[in-house]
């Protein structure tokens, strides 16, 4: 069942400048003006200024079958009797040529209304003392307003029942700061999910040729539409600008009159607040090429084909477009706004956001911008080396560069086991294959002999030596604590199936090494339970691929190449923490901020270096 509310500020009641003869009192005498109320067709004799604002509210609800609950009255002392807390001694009213005498003012007034109204009869009439001080004027505006919205929630009963809340606000009288007062509570309560149904303003004669009621809750609602804007800017939350228009973002549909081109605007902002606020990576930068084409859209609607609520819309524009800055630029590589988001989430306050891009886009900045990446003849293994938890090779080949070259190796296999099958078993050595491929021929060759002569170990070629040493050092490495040598290896019952099985063997072939060219190396293993020792083994794999192996380049140096890798590599172990609800080791707000800083400084610092290379 709904609770129906009404809140004003009771306007003192006109009385004559000389006082009754017979009580000394103040006289009032009651003229009547004829105001049209919002229903029915009788105007209703209004006197006092909030008459005709709450028979108003009694005729909307009567038209629904409903009744008003309270009324709560914001009443300075001048207008309530002593008995109340108040100064006033009284007054005469001489209404319709009768005389009565009333305490105050207000209970005149409430006297006068149920009378005008017996539906109020049942109605609390709840007075709220308002005093300040003009040294204090603040301070007692604030305690007011917590006070009368205290009050207003504690009569309505818990938080279930409030959703059940109803109001209706008076605004004609009172001082300025009084319906500032006023809207701030109906501030509080709409957050609580109180409804604010009506903002009811009594004219006299100003606005139209009669005394009327007027419906200004679009007012309040303007607070609604600035407050969703600040939140989008500030947050990227799109749900109070579109609940403000009554935009369904499903539909497409609108339950206020605004443009298509409006519209675009909504639908795009929905999609980006979706993309930021669940991180979806790989949506946020269309999102926000979308958001820049709607507003371009709507900027160029002619301003004779604007609503109203476009034009409202257009009022804060400026602020929106100014809030997202570049972010909104035109650009022709979507990567050119991962630095400006992340930056951009950092100024929010949007951490997490933050360090989850910062994770999934600083890999993509450091290869396009030349911090680090693959040399050209290994570009197609770096592009193949993916997985489902990374499936862009540029992070990929960042965050796990060992699978990078794994890719190298294995795509070396795949290439020359075919020809050293040939070479092997066939004695076939295609034209302009590397000189190892002739010494795999070579050892198909010699191995008979040197079965039958061990002697022959010391004119053997060089190179087909090395191929004999290689499977050995493989067999060791395959199967440790048993030591091979090439005259143990040729005495083997197996031998010759132990050569074949080293030579064609997919995985961590020696031969890779000779085939490329590469200087090989071993990489160091870290400590999972140390981080300082992981990214020391993780900075010995890059060194290595670097200057060792060379399948890594670089075009801003060493130095800032591994400065940047450091600052990536802290600020993702971070953010893994954060991730798993690690409660040990994680940092404060301030330290992951000074994370991100550093990571976005050490990579412009590096890129502006890889400019000047180039």
């Amino acid at each position: 069942m709904n609770q129906n509310i009404a809140i004003n500020f009771f306007s003192p009641v006109r009385c004559e400048k000389d006082p009754d003869a017979e009580t000394g009192l103040r006289i009032s005498v009651v003229r009547e003006g004829a105001f049209v109320l919002e229903v029915g067709s009788e105007p209703f004799p209004g006197f006092q200024t909030n008459e005709a604002p709450l028979a108003n509210v009694v005729d909307l609800l009567a038209q629904k079958r409903e009744r008003l609950h309270r009324v709560y009255c914001l009443v300075t002392p001048q207008c309530l009797s002593a008995e109340m807390g108040g100064e006033d001694r009284g007054l005469v009213v001489e209404e319709h040529g009768q005389r009565s005498e009333y305490p105050s003012q207000f209970e005149f007034w409430c006297s006068r209304m149920k009378r005008l109204r017996p539906a109020l009869v049942e109605t609390d009439f709840i007075p709220i003392l308002l005093h300040y001080h003009e040294d204090t004027l603040i301070e007692d505006i604030e305690s007011q307003v917590a006070s009368l919205t205290e009050r207003i929630k504690a009569d309505a009963g818990g938080f279930a029942e409030w959703h059940a809340c109803h109001i209706y606000a008076d605004i004609t009288g009172g001082a300025r700061y009084v319906t500032m007062m006023m809207t701030s509570v109906m501030q509080f309560l709409q957050y609580d999910g109180m409804r604010v149904e009506k903002m009811i303003y009594a004219d006299f004669k100003t606005l139209s040729l009669e005394n009327r009621i007027f419906d200004v809750h679009g007012t309040i609602d303007v607070y609604k539409l600035v407050a969703g804007a600040d939140a989008f800017v500030s947050y990227g939350i799109s749900r109070t600008i579109e609940e403000y228009f009554d935009y369904d973002a499903e539909s497409g549909s609108s339950g206020k009159p605004i443009s298509d081109a409006l519209k675009g605007v909504l639908r795009a902002m929905h999609t980006f607040s979706d993309a930021i606020q669940i991180c979806q990576t790989g949506n946020i930068p269309p999102a926000l090429s979308a958001l820049s084409t709607a507003i371009t859209i709507f900027l160029d609607v002619p301003e004779e084909d604007r609503t109203v609520d476009d034009r409202m819309f257009m009022q804060l524009i400026d602020t929106i477009t100014e809030g997202y800055g570049e972010l909104l630029g035109e650009t022709e590589d979507e990567a050119e706004r991962y630095v400006p988001i992340i930056r951009w989430c950092i100024e929010k306050g949007l951490l997490q956001q933050a360090m989850t891009l910062a994770t999934e886009w600083i890999p993509v900045c450091f290869v396009r911008q030349g911090i680090v990446y693959p040399v050209s003849a290994y570009m197609p293994c770096a592009e193949q080396a993916v997985d489902r938890m990374h499936p862009g090779w540029m992070q990929n080949f960042i965050i796990s560069p060992a699978f990078y070259w794994n890719a190298i190796q294995e795509m070396c296999v795949d290439t020359y086991r075919p020809i050293l099958t040939d070479a092997l078993e066939s004695g076939i050595v295609p034209e302009g294959a590397p000189s190892l491929v002739s010494a795999v021929r070579g050892v198909r060759q010699t191995f008979s002999q040197l079965r039958s002569n061990m002697e022959g170990l010391r004119t053997l070629p060089a190179d087909v030596l090395e191929i004999y040493e290689l499977v050995c050092i493989s067999l060791e490495k395959g199967n440790s604590g048993q030591s091979w040598t090439v005259r143990g290896l040729l005495q083997d019952n197996n031998a010759w199936h132990l050569i074949k099985s080293q030579i064609l063997k997919k995985k961590n072939n020696l031969l890779v090494y000779r085939l490329l060219g590469i200087k090989q190396c071993t990489f160091r293993q870290g400590n999972p339970n140390d981080i300082e020792e992981r990214w020391a083994a993780w900075e010995d794999t890059w060194i290595k691929m670097l200057e060792t192996m060379g399948i890594v380049k670089t075009d801003c140096g060493r130095e800032p190449m591994l400065s940047c890798l450091r600052a990536y590599f802290y600020l993702r172990g971070q953010r893994n923490q954060v991730n798993h609800a690690t409660a040990e080791n994680t940092l404060g707000r301030r330290e992951i901020v000074d994370l991100l800083d550093n990571v976005l400084a050490e990579l412009s610092a590096a890129a502006s270096n890889s400019q000047e290379e180039r």
